[in-house]
């Protein structure tokens, strides 16, 4: 009996132990169960890792594929451009030398036109002639032809010696200021009458008869006598005869000469009228102002336009024609055989 119940006592035991291993065992079967899955979904996220990373490194190899692609063909682009500019620039060394005197011929035109620099002009026509001739171009022969043509036309300018009339102009102010007027003479004469009577009583009586058989004189004037100026009048018409010669002075610096006439006139008409021109240096001073004013303070200027059209006409021509020196060449000799003129010719 007690055998039995030890018996029944220890399969309970063993019943007991084998439910908590079994369990045991299920809990154990469920955590690898677990396991397994966390692994599953570990190797699923390392695979979309990997698909990541390959997609991200065939993006990267194709960017960089495209980025070279890129490079090389600017590098293609820019070897082209140089090399075009290398060869424009070892075509014809010639270019330059027409660059340059066209650039000098403008420059002609502004500074005659702008400044009326007639020396200044005809030096830089000169230098651009020299240039061309350097070029020994003879397609350029009509170019030199009408540069030849403006100088020529530039010599026939008349030479202004702005200097030498403001002077002269400064030194009639001078001599003016000092010279009399009509109302001075009278005066003058006014005051040799009042000499003192000298001699004997006889001749004293015969002066004195004299003067009276004078006292009454009648004169005839076909137009009415002007009353004399005062002297604060006489102040204001040297003042204004001072003015209209600094104004012909201001009128010849700034080549106008419609107002510098003018003023010579004006101020001849008032020495004219006012100054006591019976006197030499009021004569002289007349025929010096009247002098002066028939000097040509602005002469009329020649185009000098031509050279520098054709210049640059034959420029863009050469250019369309493509630029290159076979071309250069092909229009110079055509347009030397069309004028007419040989290489060696334009050398000389």
């Amino acid at each position: 009996m007690l055998a039995l119940i030890l018996v029944i006592l220890l399969a309970i035991a063993v019943a007991v132990v084998g439910f908590q291993g079994w369990q045991k065992l299920q809990q154990q079967q469920a955590q690898l169960s677990q396991i397994g899955t966390n692994s599953t979904t570990l190797d699923q996220l390392e695979s979309k890792v990997g698909e990541l990373d390959q997609s991200r490194q065939q993006n990267l190899k194709m960017m960089r594929g495209e980025f070279d692609q890129y490079r090389q063909n600017l590098d293609n682009t820019l070897d082209k451009v140089l090399k075009e500019l290398a060869q424009q620039q070892q075509a014809d060394p010639r270019e330059w030398l027409h660059a340059e005197a066209e650039y000098l011929l403008r420059l002609a035109n502004q500074r005659l036109q702008l400044e009326r620099d007639v020396n200044g002009a005809k030096a830089l026509l000169n230098a651009a002639d020299e240039r061309l001739r350097e070029a020994d171009n003879p397609a350029l022969v009509p170019v030199r032809r009408a540069i030849q043509s403006e100088l020529a036309s530039l010599d026939s300018v008349p030479v202004i010696d702005r200097t030498g009339l403001y002077l002269a102009l400064m030194a009639q102010q001078e001599q003016l200021a000092r010279l009399p007027l009509k109302q001075d003479i009278e005066e003058i004469a006014a005051g040799q009458g009042d000499a003192k009577p000298t001699g004997g009583w006889r001749q004293q009586l015969a002066t004195l008869g004299s003067e009276l058989k004078d006292l009454v004189t009648v004169r005839r004037h076909d137009q009415p006598l002007e009353a004399l100026i005062t002297p604060q009048q006489e102040s204001y018409l040297r003042q204004n005869v001072r003015l209209l010669l600094e104004q012909a002075q201001l009128a010849l610096l700034k080549s106008e000469p419609k107002l510098y006439q003018a003023s010579l006139d004006k101020a001849i008409e008032l020495v004219e009228g006012y100054y006591a021109t019976d006197n030499d240096g009021v004569t002289n001073a007349l025929d010096k102002l009247k002098s002066l004013r028939d000097n040509e303070v602005r002469p009329e200027l020649p185009d000098i336009s031509e050279s520098s059209q054709l210049l640059k006409r034959f420029i863009e021509q050469r250019f369309g024609n493509g630029g290159g020196q076979g071309g250069s060449q092909g229009g110079a000799q055509n347009s030397g055989s069309q004028n007419g003129d040989s290489p060696q010719g334009e050398s000389e």
